[in-house]
């Protein structure tokens, strides 16, 4: 039953994975089509698309906040592991744990906080394309509760590394 569990979340992490590597890949290629877009009618038309810079400024705010949680995800994230790796094996469980109990704290403070802080001003509209901001700073959240699974998944991983020594 465990070896179930266990593949089951290796597979949900996996789809994961591939998801989010498909929605950055695509907003990355608007973000790029877009810019050569933009340059070639500026510099040859004389010319411009009305929100084009506005929509890139906003896609890329997602494409941070999506992959700085999938970067949490492979660990890629900044980290510091000199002193951690001088540590024992067990140690080093407890340290990874705890860090990621941090993580999870921050991010969780930072969704709470989010929400009041887009109540308050995300009714607002962008200056060019009139999106209503808060679509643009639900990235805050969306991004915490990405690092949350990721999180989350990641603990999974320090566990299972504690029950295949014992």
């Amino acid at each position: 039953m465990e070896e179930i569990n266990s593949s089951g979340i290796i597979r949900f992490e996996e789809w994961l994975n591939r998801l989010f590597f498909i929605v950055i890949t695509i907003i990355f290629f608007v973000i790029v089509v877009t810019s050569i877009l933009l340059v070639v009618l500026r510099y040859v038309f004389n010319t411009g698309i009305v929100g084009g810079n506005e929509l890139m400024e906003f896609l890329f705010v997602y494409t941070t906040a999506i992959g700085a949680a999938v970067a949490l995800g492979h660990n890629k994230h900044i980290r510091i592991g000199y002193f951690v790796e001088k540590l024992s094996p067990g140690k080093q469980v407890i340290t990874d744990l705890f860090g990621i109990v941090c993580i999870v704290f921050i991010n969780i403070v930072f969704i709470v906080l989010s929400y009041s802080w887009i109540s308050k001003v995300g009714s607002s509209e962008s200056p060019v394309m009139r999106i209503p901001m808060g679509f643009i700073q639900m990235s805050v959240p969306v991004s915490g509760i990405l690092s949350v699974i990721y999180c989350g998944l990641n603990g999974f991983k320090v566990i299972r590394r504690i029950g295949k020594r014992g």
